[in-house]
């Protein structure tokens, strides 16, 4: 759909510095989505389902919608192309069931690894064990930028194109070491809150599945979200795939 890797940083900082710049340029439109998010699944998982399994579902469609208009943000400003908050939301709205769905793949890869982040370092043979775990989870994640930013010859077809993809781009060799870094990067927020659930049961807080996963989770996912988008498309350049057209 979008993007060009023109004028994008060789290093591993610089693609930091150039994601998160880019997300602070449409910071207001990312957080007013964000915001209105968690409101949305407070009233809805603390007044009508009640249940944690549905707020993980409806967690994921929200989020989804998120991710998309991120990544799409994120590519047009890469290439230098102008569009406002309504241009964003319909781009954003076209890609939504693509990218939730593929969103729901990733959710399930760190199931592969979710349950072993409260073990002690030693069990885990200080992350080590984990950590393929965690990368494979991490070039999942990747295909949600794919859905979101990629052209779709198919719509079926796209959650498919957009997981093939994302595997064979980011497992290239070339890719790895930076295909580490990202991993490891997103799934710092599982890890906050776990310890921010643990701290909150202390507290005898009420609602505590959604307090110790909602808002963390809607308000990190937009800054990850751009970093992947970047990381994506300099994966690409390193693979001598040139640009996302």
């Amino acid at each position: 759909m979008i993007g060009d890797d023109k004028g994008l940083p060789a290093s591993i900082p610089g693609l930091f510095t150039t994601a998160l710049t880019l997300y602070a340029r449409r910071f207001p439109f990312y957080i007013v989505l964000a915001l209105l998010g968690i409101a949305v699944q407070y009233v809805v998982d603390t007044q009508v389902l009640l249940d944690s399994g549905l707020m993980l579902g409806l967690d994921i469609v929200v989020g989804a919608f998120l991710a998309a208009s991120v990544s799409i943000g994120v590519a047009f400003d890469l290439a230098g192309k102008e569009a406002d908050w309504s241009r964003l939301m319909t781009a954003a709205s076209l890609r939504w069931g693509v990218v939730t769905l593929v969103s729901l793949l990733a959710f399930l890869s760190g199931w592969l690894y979710a349950p072993y982040v409260v073990n002690s370092p030693a069990d885990t043979g200080y992350g080590l064990l984990l950590l393929p775990f965690i990368v494979l989870s991490g070039a999942i994640t990747l295909s949600t930028v794919v859905a979101a930013i990629e052209p779709a010859p198919s719509r079926l077809r796209l959650p498919l194109i957009a997981l093939a993809k994302a595997l064979t781009i980011s497992l290239q060799f070339v890719n790895l070491g930076r295909l580490v870094v990202l991993s490891v990067l997103l799934t710092l927020p599982l890890f906050a809150e776990k310890l921010l659930f643990e701290y909150l049961r202390a507290q005898s807080i009420a609602n505590i599945d959604f307090w110790s996963d909602i808002p963390l989770d809607m308000l990190t996912l937009g800054p990850l979200q751009a970093i992947a988008t970047v990381f994506y498309v300099d994966f690409l350049r390193r693979s001598g795939r040139g640009k996302v057209s």
